[in-house]
């Protein structure tokens, strides 16, 4: 790929020198937490050094082109929606030096089966969501091939973490010839969250209520306690790590009790109040013996396992906070010291941060 897209020293009459801004052409799917406050943060950017041309944006039923300024309420006067005159749009704003980015913020199955096509045709990805990376292991592989056929980047460095660089980390140490023993940690700031307020003696089931209030649980609170947000994270550290595994691979401790699985979230939320008890009587014999519990996972010996974790109080674990994350990277050369990486692993504004900082690695390649 060219590396005209980086930032260039151009000599203009006078004699200096200024610097070329790296430019690209973006597409946005998905203007809610995370794509609207990803259009924020553009606005606010260093113009001198990053044009990012938002040429068009959608949300579920209606697709809107422009350029300059954005703001997502504009959707309003937008058209009818059809992926097939948005991926040939698309294509008619490629140029030799100027890329063309699209972002997926949805978390639509429609949308991450898209991505395929836009690889194939000559169209940059960058999205948080998990699906695509998630599904069956040979369209992971058909994505990767895509983008090294084709010339193009696939980065999804938010669909672990948030913004924290769990994904370009361990890419790094692979390519650089290091190899990967075992990733370790906690990937749901939800669960974080969960088992500290259940520490200072706050209900299970109203910790649940206030977690999804305050955005960092999912509608349906199941979507986090099955475990099924961290399976999907390892899964991708393990793809990422070159594992070929498929989701039923995986071993996950569920939250949810049996009797509860299949009924109605409101109905969820009101009868597993029933169990704040038995969650309490766990973590205060924890607190009684210095521990207390955290939601892990381990990917070693090309196996994944998800669950709950009894920890010492003053570990690192242990002493995780508000909806921090902790990933501990154990490789051959990080062997006796492995890698730590630590911070907010929820929020849509270190989401789009990191969006953002994937974005401008494509810029930059």
């Amino acid at each position: 790929m060219s590396s005209s897209r980086a930032l260039k020293l151009k000599r203009i009459p006078g004699g200096k020198n200024y610097i070329k801004p790296a430019t690209a052409n973006i597409f946005i799917a998905g203007v809610g937490a995370v794509g609207g406050t990803l259009i924020k943060q553009f606005n606010k950017l260093d113009h001198l050094k990053y044009d990012l041309k938002v040429i068009g944006f959608c949300n579920s039923t209606k697709v809107k082109w422009r350029d300059g300024k954005i703001s997502a309420d504009e959707l309003y006067g937008g058209k009818p929606k059809q992926w097939d005159d948005i991926i040939a749009k698309l294509q008619s704003f490629q140029g030799e030096s100027t890329p063309v980015i699209f972002v997926d913020a949805t978390g639509s199955p429609e949308v991450a089966n898209l991505y395929l096509e836009l690889l194939e045709n000559g169209i940059h990805v960058v999205t948080p969501s998990k699906l695509a990376n998630t599904t069956d292991q040979s369209y992971y592989n058909s994505l990767k091939r895509a983008s090294d056929i084709n010339n193009v980047r696939y980065y999804y460095e938010t669909t672990v973490g948030a913004g924290l660089p769990v994904i370009q980390t361990l890419r790094n140490l692979i390519e650089s010839g290091d190899r990967v023993i075992e990733v370790s940690g906690v990937l749901s700031g939800t669960m974080t969250y969960l088992f500290q307020e259940l520490e200072k003696g706050v209900k299970f089931s109203k910790a649940v209520v206030k977690a999804r209030s305050l955005g960092y649980a999912e509608p349906d609170p199941r979507d986090d306690l099955s475990g099924e947000d961290v399976a999907r994270k390892f899964l991708i550290i393990a793809r990422t790590c070159g594992l070929e595994i498929e989701r039923q691979d995986i071993e996950v401790e569920t939250l949810i009790p049996d009797q509860l699985k299949n009924v109605d979230p409101n109905s969820f939320l009101s009868h597993f109040a029933d169990y704040d008890q038995e969650w309490q009587d766990r973590i205060n014999s924890e607190l009684k013996s210095g521990r207390t519990l955290r939601y892990t996972g381990t990917f070693k010996d090309n196996k994944i396992v998800i669950g709950i974790e009894s920890v010492q109080k003053e570990s690192n674990l242990g002493r995780l906070f508000g909806t921090n994350n902790l990933i501990q990277i154990k490789t051959e050369r990080y062997f006796d010291q492995p890698l730590v990486i630590q911070g907010p692993g929820a929020g849509k504004e270190v989401t789009a941060a990191g969006v953002l900082a994937d974005i401008q690695k494509v810029m930059r390649s």
